[in-house]
């Protein structure tokens, strides 16, 4: 007997379970799915009847190889004798991209694999493409929802009533919809949220059309049926009744319009092309290379190409806005395909654009073919960078974006699909490291270094399990009378007995959110060296740490920092708060907001590397800030240059003129620590007083301060 699909859940948001017990890429990974849309729940392990699944079943799930012990092969079987578990999605998760993974997948019985080292936008396409399959294929005759589907009727009747935001029918409409039970009316949102996401949007702008006096609606649109399935619908507006003193009442037929007797081509377009912009995707791409040989009139080339600046567009206009500028994006990289002359010079001259490309976000990509050599396809390349020049309208209003692009070109025989575009994808990051804006062409070495940066990664993601990381403290002293004030907070990172570069490392966490777990570690650890120092008796000195604002901005920070001090008993003076210029003034009206809640706390706010950053003076007296830092770049030459004096000078006035406290970084001279003095700066930190030292070190530091402020003054 056939299992029957689950009833879906009243809420209209995917639920995607995690299983792994690296709690680090539970944290990060779910908050990155949560931001886009999902219902996350995350299980370091899970119990021998997957009783889990009783009461809320997920949509998806993810599991890798073994779970604390657990075999993920084992979970799968129990998964699919599970009453609630044969129909979810299941993701498998692996460290590597090979064959291996592929069978590992399979064997398991999952739909397909993602890496760890997946960002959460890609994970997230990959779940939405999944979970879309999912429910069209159990709308083509797998178990009781294809019988369901051959008994309910073609068409159906509606009535809309839009003041009371209510939609009601006869049995026939509800049974049309799968509909659990059969209520009167339905809520209009209700409705609207059994629409695919795109064709929602269309629909309701249709709607509302016809509402402000235009033309009748005749619209087909994806529908979420019941128990999960993918059905197309043509929805046709027949009238429109407003009687005296009553509401208004729309009223219409809903047809359903699926293909019979098979959605082979659907389910192909769905799995193969973009909803929003019809463009071919990455699995298109693939199997296209694999079947069609490059033209023998000469080489074939891929560019990768990333819009810098969407995610800020995306915020300032929002998602409907971002939807038809990402359209007009396409549309100019589909003309600029198609006008040959773009390309006046004999480098590139002859060049076939055969596919314009969607990966995914904000990444597009270009096939082309009859190139000459590599410095035709880079030629196109920058056309297409060039091509951005040109301001986008949308409503009416101008924006501004720029294209980071990645070429990379093969010889006749394409051996490896996959590696040709990683290739173009690494010279495309390359690009967007090097501040966007330009074309740059794959060469091995950036194999290398990706190579490197996806070991750093690997690494990180269980350096705190593995004991690795840990938090050393540079000393910061009083310039006058060279006694210990304070001290900073610095992560480090040893591995294989060697110390991580900290601008890598930290870097890399920025870009894969596992600074937000390392930040909260980096919290408790700098709580819990407060807590030492104030059993030496050393509750004066103040220890300031370093934060993200990615941190800033999840909105769970100053709870976060409240726990831990609570946790280890120590004062929130005590606690300093470091974020740079730069990073607060990204969302500054966020930053006011979120800074201000932490200040309540009690815990002091540092801005790190002043006089660096492109900070409005107008926010900085807004923010509620105790300290300024002045850069090393300026204490690196304050004795010799009036430049940096000068700077150095002002930032000191305008510390005073705020009352704040000042300190200056990377104090390393004798010259340096005079001239600072001589400008009103007491507070530095540097090597010329100490390095940063392991907490069994500072500790041992602070007790020979105490001793030496002990010892009797001697006078003549």
């Amino acid at each position: 007997m056939a299992s029957i699909a689950p009833l879906p859940s009243q809420q209209s948001l995917p639920h995607i379970m995690l299983i792994d017990d690296n709690p680090m890429w539970l944290m990060s990974m779910s908050q990155g799915l949560r931001d886009r849309g999902f219902i996350v729940t995350e299980h370091p392990r899970i119990s021998a009847d997957l009783s889990e699944l009783n009461d809320n079943p997920p949509d998806g799930l993810i599991v890798s190889e073994m779970v604390a012990g657990q075999s993920g092969f084992e979970i799968c079987r129990k998964l699919r004798a599970h009453p609630s578990g044969a129909f979810v999605s299941v993701l498998w998760l692996s460290d590597q991209s090979d064959d291996d993974a592929t069978r590992q997948a399979r064997d398991a019985g999952a739909a397909d694999y993602c890496l760890r080292t997946f960002s959460p936008t890609a994970l997230a396409y990959r779940l939405q493409q999944l979970l879309r399959l999912s429910r069209l294929e159990r709308s083509l005759g797998h178990g009781s929802a294809a019988e369901s589907v051959r008994t309910k009727p073609a068409k159906a009747g509606f009535e809309w009533i839009p003041l009371r935001h209510q939609i009601s029918g006869k049995a026939d409409l509800f049974s049309l919809l799968e509909w659990p039970g059969q209520p009167e009316a339905l809520r209009q949102r209700d409705l609207l949220n059994l629409v695919a996401r795109p064709d929602r949007r269309r629909l309701w702008r249709a709607l509302a059309r016809l509402m402000s006096g235009g033309p009748t609606v005749r619209q087909e649109v994806e529908v979420i049926t019941g128990p999960g399935n993918l059905r197309r619908m043509r929805i046709d507006v027949q009238e429109i009744h407003a009687g005296a003193g009553g509401p208004i009442k729309v009223c219409g037929m809903v047809h359903d319009v699926t293909p019979a007797g098979g959605s082979d081509p659907h389910i192909y377009q769905i799995t193969h092309f973009d909803s929003l912009t019809g463009l071919p995707n990455r699995a298109w791409l693939l199997n296209h290379l694999k079947s069609k040989p490059s033209s023998s009139a000469g080489l074939r080339g891929f560019a990768s190409i990333e819009i810098d600046r969407f995610q800020l567009v995306l915020e300032a206009l929002g998602a409907t806005a971002t939807d038809r500028l990402f359209i007009e994006v396409t549309h100019r990289l589909r003309r600029l395909a198609n006008e040959a002359r773009v390309l006046k010079d004999d480098i590139a001259a002859g060049t076939c654009i055969e596919a314009v490309t969607y990966h995914g976000a904000n990444a597009l990509g270009l096939l082309m073919d009859r190139l000459k050599d590599s410095a035709a396809a880079l030629r196109f390349a920058r056309a297409v960078v060039d091509s951005f020049d040109e301001p986008f309208l949308v409503g009416g209003r101008e924006c501004f974006l720029r294209a980071s692009v990645g070429v990379h070109v093969s010889g006749e025989k394409l051996l490896d699909p996959t590696a040709w575009i990683t290739h173009a994808d690494h010279a495309r990051r390359v690009a967007t490291s090097d501040g966007g804006d330009t074309a740059i062409l794959f060469d091995a070495s950036m194999s290398e270094g990706e190579a490197d940066r996806l070991d750093m990664d690997s690494g990180l993601r269980k350096a705190l399990e593995r004991g690795e990381m840990s938090m050393h403290f540079q000393p910061q002293y009083s310039a006058w009378d060279r006694q210990l004030a304070g001290y900073e907070a610095l992560m480090r990172w040893e591995r294989n007995g060697k110390m991580q570069p900290a601008g890598k490392f930290i870097a890399l966490a920025e870009e894969t959110n596992l600074i937000i777990p390392l930040g909260e570690w980096a919290i408790d650890e700098t709580c819990k060296a407060l807590a030492a120092l104030k059993r030496l008796g050393r509750d004066d000195c103040s220890i300031a740490v370093n934060l993200s604002s990615k941190q800033l901005h999840t909105g769970t920070l100053p709870v976060v920092i409240a726990k831990a001090l609570a946790r280890h008993g120590v004062d929130a003076a005590s606690l300093d708060v470091e974020l740079t210029e730069s990073s607060m003034m990204k969302d500054a009206e966020r930053a006011v907001e979120a800074l201000r809640a932490i200040r309540a706390l009690g815990v002091g706010l540092a801005v790190d590397d002043f006089g660096t950053g492109h900070s409005s003076l107008a926010y900085l007296t807004r923010l509620p800030l105790t300290t300024l830092k002045i850069d090393r770049s300026f204490v690196q030459d304050v004795h010799s240059s009036e430049r940096s004096r000068a700077v150095a000078s002002a930032i000191v006035a305008l510390a005073a003129n705020l009352q704040l406290s000042v300190v200056a970084e990377g104090v390393e001279t004798e010259e340096q620590r005079q001239t600072l003095m001589a400008l009103g700066c007491d507070l530095h930190q540097g090597w010329l007083y100490a390095k940063a030292l392991p907490l069994d070190q500072a500790l041992l530091l602070a007790a020979e301060d105490t001793a030496r402020r002990s010892l009797p003054v001697l006078t003549a």
